[in-house]
């Protein structure tokens, strides 16, 4: 079946901002509604550059070389569908996932937002010191450190009108990103206490961060979510007037969660907590696609499993490479009420600018977490504990074991996948670091 597929991530959005009450999101409602919504979606990266990089190559993070780059031989989502002849595109803002990281592979279009002052594409023979300067000053200037939805929006609709069927989509709204401005209020005087607010908590000093200030960090995030969901509520409504829409896979995700201060931090820059990992995930397949619809699935599932299930949906098949290196699996069988073929969730990074790593395992009673920083191990007991404030570590030292050996098993696996990868050296460029600097990375 070769309909169209639009691959909406949404960078920072946790699951109980659109599950619960407290906002206002009746697009993304109706999209659930008309769909299949996974209640128990987790996330494998809890920042964007693993996250993206094992949704859009189905393996995890940390295999063939790691998730800042994504080395040669890596096939991706895109190639998979150019292979099956989709016009495939990207379009958006989000600097950990660039063409620099070689995030473009298999794009015939790869429209990226990511330097405010980029002459041409004369970047690669501007010096470093005048192009630092004009980002900064561009940074300034530029009421977000990102694309707005709404003009996201805009060149999604130009190129799909400009594209023959069928098509594969990608973005990555960065609005529910901090810093958070209120609802698309992208006033100068809003954007500088945003910038500063947003930085305080996710970087200086988030033990510093006043309850005042933690409800306004909270109720500005909540704005963001709702102004989110109306332009992606008035995107697929310009889908549906061109009679796009009823020939189109419609899928939404969180890339990651944000913590607001459940476990001591702010962002994304914690262990694995479910906060970070747990993720909606909506599916509105075609009016001629061959499963049910009208459901909630409440399976664990990961993200994962995205690359596998819409290429099972087109009726794809794989390159060999893909098919060697796929972890996920086609949760389609899983909406017609069958098991996964797994029963633990890894979620795993490597943390910016340093050699550690951070791992998380999961299962429906239990979470082990890893700091590699310290070696610190931690363990949550689930079913007495939801929110993961009570490390029951010493109480179950065989279940500890347990995972301790399947953390051993991972470590091994890293290695042996990444052995003779040629992953180059790649520093950040002078204009990326603006930008990654306007949303808290640095």
């Amino acid at each position: 079946m070769s309909e169209n597929v639009l691959f909406l991530v949404v960078d920072s959005l946790r699951y109980d901002a659109v599950a619960g009450d407290e906002f206002d999101t009746p697009n993304l409602d109706a999209l659930a509604e008309d769909g299949v919504s996974f209640s128990r979606c987790f996330a494998q990266g809890i920042s964007t550059a693993p996250s993206m990089t094992a949704i859009l190559t189905g393996r995890y993070p940390l295999d063939y070389g790691g998730h800042w780059y994504l080395e040669e031989d890596q096939p991706t989502m895109a190639e998979q569908f150019q292979r099956n002849g989709y016009t495939t595109g990207a379009i958006h803002s989000n600097p950990n996932v660039s063409r620099l990281r070689n995030f473009d592979r298999g794009f015939d279009t790869f429209e990226e937002n990511i330097l405010p002052y980029d002459p041409d594409g004369l970047v690669d023979n501007a010096p470093d010191s005048l192009l630092r300067y004009a980002n900064k000053a561009a940074r300034i200037l530029r009421r977000t450190p990102y694309l707005p939805a709404e003009k996201v929006n805009l060149s999604l609709a130009e190129w799909i009108g400009s594209t023959d069927d069928p098509w594969f989509l990608w973005t990555q709204y960065m609005d529910v990103h901090g810093p958070y401005l209120p609802g698309g209020d992208f006033g100068y005087r809003n954007k500088f206490r945003a910038e500063r607010l947003w930085r305080k908590a996710a970087v200086n000093a988030p033990d510093e961060i006043t309850p005042e200030e933690h409800d306004e960090l909270w109720t500005n995030y909540g704005k963001e979510v709702e102004y989110l969901d109306r332009e992606i509520g008035n995107f697929l409504d310009t889908l549906e007037e061109r009679n796009e829409l009823e020939e189109t896979a419609v899928v939404v995700v969180g890339d990651h969660g944000d913590e607001f201060d459940e476990h001591g931090l702010y962002g994304h820059k914690n262990l694995p907590y479910d906060e970070l990992t747990r993720v909606p995930l909506l599916i509105r397949f075609p009016d001629a696609a061959p499963t049910d619809q009208l459901e909630t699935v409440d399976t664990v599932v990961r993200t994962i499993d995205i690359l596998p299930t819409l290429l099972d949906l087109a009726d794809a098949d794989y390159s060999n490479e893909m098919a060697d290196r796929l972890e996920g699996e086609s949760l389609l069988p899983v909406i017609e009420g069958e098991t996964p073929g797994y029963d633990v969730v890894l979620t795993e990074k490597e943390v910016r600018g340093e050699d550690y790593l951070r791992l998380g395992f999961r299962t429906d009673r239990w979470k082990y977490l890893y700091d590699g920083k310290t070696d610190e191990q931690h363990l949550y007991d689930l079913s007495d504990d939801p929110g993961e404030t009570n490390d029951v570590t010493d109480q179950h030292p065989e279940i500890v074991e347990q995972f301790r050996e399947r953390l051993n098993d991972r470590f091994e696996k890293i290695e042996e996948t990444s052995e003779g990868v040629d992953v180059p050296d790649i520093d950040d460029h002078k204009g990326v670091e603006e930008r990654l600097k306007a949303l808290g990375y640095k």
